[in-house]
């Protein structure tokens, strides 16, 4: 019987923490929508990002409401831009905006050797 307790209370130790992490965002607001940007301007451009979108689209089912409504009219926003750039302007402008895009998403690797 005491070896039950014991057996239960240490899987409740272990199991609550991850259960927690397993359920709230993974990710801050402000990167969430920075990878959603990137990830929409690499769709636009037609580069294979079927694992980031998945990845995001199980992330942002953790983010709260409002944030999972900036990054869906965000995406669509950029969707938009693509369709309707019709000159080379606008293709380096496209480029241009997913380059920033992707390199502010990038993870931050100062000072790692």
């Amino acid at each position: 019987m005491r070896f039950a307790l014991i057996a239960t209370t240490a899987a409740a130790v272990v199991a609550v923490p991850l259960a927690v992490a397993a359920t709230g965002p993974q990710m801050k607001s402000d990167d969430f929508l920075t990878a959603v940007r990137c990830t929409a301007y690499d769709i636009a451009s037609g580069a294979p990002a079927a694992e980031a979108r998945y990845e995001l689209n199980l992330e942002g089912q953790r983010q709260p409401a409002e944030t999972l409504a900036a990054a869906e009219a965000e995406a669509s926003a950029i969707a938009r831009q693509a369709v309707n750039s019709q000159t080379a302007h606008d293709q380096a402008m496209l480029r241009s905006q997913r380059a920033a895009a992707c390199l502010a998403a990038e993870p931050d690797t100062a000072g790692v050797a």
